[in-house]
């Protein structure tokens, strides 16, 4: 019997063992994830910043009775525009119609009284002149002279008085706008500065009001002064409802100090507002666009991992991964800003992060634009 045809003991168990491993690396290139990774690049954005801001209007005025008396006349529909110089109310003139012409009758008797004294006092001089009268008796017709010149400028300003009144029991729109609800009606007694009857305000343009944080106070004081704000579109609104606002604003005020309490300062811009879609008390977004652009590495939001406070990302190098920790910056639209922890042309994984872990193979199935 020949020796060779028979295979030894040993190598009855290293070929199953071999078989195993065979099998783990076959099961082993079989288990990697498949991912879907961008290449970093470096872009080139101009930011923007947004402020919870609300509208204010740059005109707005209450409209008060300086007058006592009943309304008689009401001649506005509630919410409707109004021009300047236009009736909106009228308080009972009856009384103040009187007095005028009571007044106006107390400076034609003045006059004539100062017309009389002043042809004595004539007569009177000439008298002295030829010390042909008493200097008592002149003292007194100059005194008299002097007495009814006050008397008449008495009742010129009463009558100035009294002809104000008249003119504050017709109110009349001070500027251009649109007219609120009415606070009385026909009939209702109004007091001279108590009694409220309306609310009148300027349409166009309207006025932007927001609070910043004074460490904003250097780059909006740098904006008021940048000559091209409504060209460059620096200062949009988004509305409530999510639209944007057409038009473009600049600052118009910023409060003369910081406040105390709060750490802030009020900023007002201005808005044209010819289509009347804003008015006073909405809520908007303000979107402040920086003027300069900033050369940004941006990746994805779907990159990031946060955990404990920290962000890291997974980079693939010779198909493996690697698992970096990043400083973030700047949310730009559904991407974030990487300051720190990541070099241009590297791969880094967008989709899949959650099945891998440092170390780990995997198979590259798409390269998305970053």
């Amino acid at each position: 019997m020949r020796l060779d045809k028979y295979i030894p003991i040993t190598n009855i168990f290293l070929i199953p063992l071999l078989l195993l491993l065979s099998c783990g690396e076959s099961k082993d290139e079989e288990k990697r994830e498949k991912v879907t990774v961008t290449i970093a690049e470096e872009k080139e954005l101009r930011f923007s910043r947004n402020f919870p801001a609300t509208t204010v209007a740059l005109e707005e005025v209450e409209l008060r009775a300086d007058v006592v008396g009943y309304v008689t006349g009401i001649f506005i529909k509630e919410g409707q525009e109004v021009k300047k110089g236009q009736l909106l109310y009228q308080i009972d003139p009856t009384r103040y119609e009187a007095r005028k012409q009571q007044a106006a009758s107390s400076v034609s008797i003045a006059e004539s009284n100062l017309e009389r004294i002043k042809k004595d006092f004539e007569r009177y001089e000439r008298l002295k002149a030829e010390d042909a009268i008493a200097a008592q008796i002149y003292d007194n017709a100059l005194n008299e002279l002097r007495n009814a010149e006050q008397e008449l400028n008495a009742a010129k300003s009463e009558l100035e008085n009294t002809s104000i009144d008249l003119q504050y029991a017709s109110i009349y729109a001070p500027f251009n706008g649109t007219i609120g609800f009415s606070q009385v009606r026909m009939g209702s007694l109004v007091n001279p500065g108590e009694s409220l009857l309306n609310i009148i305000s300027r349409d166009d343009p309207m006025g932007i009001d927001f609070y910043p944080e004074e460490r904003y106070l250097n780059m909006f004081q740098e904006l008021k002064a940048y000559e091209n704000a409504m060209e460059d579109s620096l200062f949009t609104l988004r509305l409530s409802d999510g639209s944007a606002f057409p038009h473009s604003g600049q600052i118009e005020i910023l409060d003369r100090a910081v406040n105390r309490n709060t750490g802030t300062i009020q900023i007002r811009l201005k808005f044209d507002n010819k289509e009347r879609k804003l008015r006073p008390g909405m809520s908007t977004t303000l979107i402040v666009k920086e003027t300069e652009k900033e050369k940004v590495l941006l990746i994805p939001q779907s990159a990031i991992k946060e955990q404990m406070g920290e962000f890291s990302i997974f980079l693939v190098e010779d198909e493996v991964v690697k698992q970096v920790k990043v400083k973030t910056g700047r949310n730009y639209q559904d991407k974030r800003v990487i300051e720190e922890g990541l070099e241009p042309g590297q791969k880094i994984i967008v989709k899949g992060i959650q099945k891998v872990k440092d170390g780990d193979k995997v198979e590259i199935i798409e390269e998305k634009e970053s």
